[in-house]
């Protein structure tokens, strides 16, 4: 029984892509009888996993930085060693840049996930540290986006790239599955009466994700709708320091906003989340990767606005599963809130329907986790006919 072992720097981020996306392919493997480990730093979502019968092997990878590095090079030889993968699937550049080398050196199979621009491509240091995500002996690209940009910035490695689109669990993401007790449960916990317009925001709070233009779109549309009562929830985790929370709460107290935005922190029932709004906001100042938001929500059939540009722009058919604005244009965001809030119940729903459509034939988690054992088999099978 092959034994397949995912490296990433951690599993904290609950409603992280990197890390749903790693962790989706951990249990699938023990389905169809492989064996799976992961080695992380460690975080809530490692527990919750022990039981499916995925390893957790814990190794600080987190922290960066040249004393870190030389230690992480003596642990992982030994690791490896004791947990003899067949193939090794590493997910993040520090842990590529780390182990990369040690991998190869015992022979081991290796597979890269390329999972975003990574900013900074033209400045050579940065391009030299982007590059080990190019060194396995296959590198998955999760978006049509992420292959171009790969094929443009490293054209050496083209015969070696298999773009395989980011899943999305459409039962788990699916409305009809959502009972009515957890949605109560979610507005009583938020204290939203049943009248008001959700708008919903789930991002990390942090600069690029967009929550300063919502913040602008909200200003404006208060203005020009003074009677109309909505809300916009930001759901995420706040970076480490607080500083840009920091940032966006003194905005909203000079623009009178405190009654219009909640900061919700993380919510681990997202479905939920999803099910009691009006709207999805993917308000990303930067291309998205893949653009999760987007493929969540139009899986959960709910009207998504997002930013034009990055990933996003593959999920929504602008206009007839989604709407594609302007990045960093709060005055066509608002425009465009308050026409979807005009749109009559069949129209958001008959949109809402052709989105979960896309997804399913596009994004379907089903079609990501046979691509990636795929690209397994072929590895192993290469790696038998090269030790016979």
């Amino acid at each position: 029984m092959a034994k397949i072992l995912q490296i990433i720097p951690s599993l904290d981020q609950i409603n992280g892509g990197v890390e749903r996306g790693t962790l989706d392919i951990a249990k699938e493997l023990i389905k169809v009888g492989f064996q799976s480990s992961l080695l992380s730093s460690g975080g809530e979502m490692a527990e919750k996993y022990k039981y499916r019968g995925v390893e957790h092997h814990e190794l600080n990878i987190k922290k960066k930085g040249i004393i870190s590095y030389f230690i992480l090079k003596k642990k992982i030889r030994k690791i490896l060693n004791e947990i003899k993968p067949d193939i090794v699937h590493i997910r993040s550049r520090w842990p590529a840049f780390c182990f990369n080398k040690i991998v190869k050196q015992l022979r081991i199979p290796l597979v890269t996930t390329y999972h975003g621009t990574y900013s900074g491509t033209n400045f050579y240091p940065k391009k030299k540290y982007n590059s080990v995500m190019t060194e396995g002996d296959k590198v998955i690209t999760i978006s049509k986006f992420i292959d171009d940009h790969v094929r443009f910035n490293f054209p050496s490695t083209k015969s070696k790239l298999i773009q395989i689109n980011r899943g999305i669990d459409t039962q788990y993401f699916d409305l009809n599955a959502v009972t009515e007790q957890r949605k109560e449960n979610l507005l009583s916990k938020l204290t939203l009466s049943e009248n008001v317009h959700v708008i919903l925001l789930p991002a990390r709070i942090t600069s690029w994700k967009g929550h300063l233009v919502a913040l602008d779109a909200a200003k404006l549309i208060k203005q020009r709708e003074p009677e109309l009562n909505f809300v916009i929830l930001f759901v995420g985790s706040e970076d480490g320091k607080k500083k840009f929370s920091k940032i966006l709460k003194k905005k909203i107290k000079k623009n009178d906003l405190e009654n219009k935005i909640i900061f919700c922190g993380n919510l681990s029932d997202m479905p939920a989340v999803y099910s009691i709004a009006d709207i999805v906001l993917s308000t990303s100042t930067e291309p998205e990767a893949f653009g999760r938001i987007s493929a969540e929500a139009s899986s959960m059939t709910k009207p998504i606005i997002s930013s034009n540009h990055g990933g996003s722009r593959e999920i929504i058919e602008n206009s007839i599963t989604g709407w594609l604005v302007e990045p960093s244009n709060p005055e066509q965001l608002a425009e465009k809130i308050l026409d979807v809030l005009n749109l009559s119940q069949e129209k958001k729903d008959s949109i809402g329907l052709s989105a979960r459509r896309r997804v399913k034939e596009k994004f379907s988690l089903n079609d990501m986790l046979k691509k990636t054992l795929a690209v397994y088999e072929d590895l192993l099978s290469t790696k038998k006919n090269f030790d016979h």
